[in-house]
């Protein structure tokens, strides 16, 4: 067996975070008291990835990012509550409305494929399987619930306090793994954050896209994560 370990990304690998955007928009609009209707969904959206862009949380590969990139996002989180607010003319704050979104998003664990946990189970039986996410705590411990227990160890960058794709996280988690390079296999749907990183790093890498897209620069490519399951046999 060429791998040891198997690493995976969470989001848009294991979970669908298109569902944490799009899942927490209702409850925003309630506390907002207006409707959750395509306008609403279309506005926030619009403000969402105007304070994304100005937080700079696309360029992880910046050193200030990646120095700072906690900080940042909820610096993200409150300046897309703040803009949503003043588009709107409503009543509120963005502090509340931050904590209403954060609690929600804790609580959507929709899979990025139907049997996503069913085959990472079935990864589990044969290999030492790990999640390497940026993010917080609270928030991805909550959504990974059902796949901790086959879960051989978890590494959060704020727990490590280094993101994704920084050498500093990578080394972290190969040296709490006691682990060799060549004896692991990192598995995401970022080229930058987990394929450029983990490569940086001399892991092998595989790259998920489900529709299909192809890029250079991974070992592997996958559409389905089950393809692992015959790739890896």
């Amino acid at each position: 067996m060429r791998y040891q370990y198997l690493i995976f990304d969470v989001d848009n690998t294991l979970l669908d975070f298109g569902a944490v955007f799009h899942g927490t928009q209702p409850a925003i609009a309630a506390a907002l008291g207006v409707a959750c209707d395509d306008a609403f969904r279309k506005l926030d959206e619009e403000c969402g990835w105007r304070a994304w862009m100005e937080n700079g949380l696309e360029n992880t590969q910046s050193e200030d990012v990646q120095q700072n990139y906690h900080r940042y996002y909820d610096r993200y989180v409150l300046g897309r509550y703040r803009y949503l607010l003043k588009k709107t003319g409503l009543p509120g704050r963005a502090e509340e409305l931050a904590q209403v979104y954060l609690e929600k998003a804790a609580n959507i664990k929709t899979p990025m494929e139907s049997n996503t946990l069913e085959v990472y189970r079935k990864l589990a039986e044969k290999y030492r399987l790990v999640i390497a996410t940026n993010g917080t705590h609270s928030m991805q411990m909550c959504r990974l619930e059902a796949y901790l227990p086959y879960t051989h160890k978890v590494f959060i960058s704020e727990d490590v306090g280094a993101v994704k794709p920084s050498p500093a996280f990578f080394a972290h988690m190969l040296n709490v793994l006691g682990a060799k390079p060549e004896e692991c296999l990192m598995i995401g749907d970022s080229m930058t954050n987990d394929i450029l990183g983990a490569k940086n790093a001399g892991l092998d890498t595989c790259y998920y896209r489900p529709d299909g897209q192809r890029r250079d620069g991974a070992d592997l490519q996958i559409s389905k994560l089950e393809e692992l399951v015959d790739i890896l046999r």
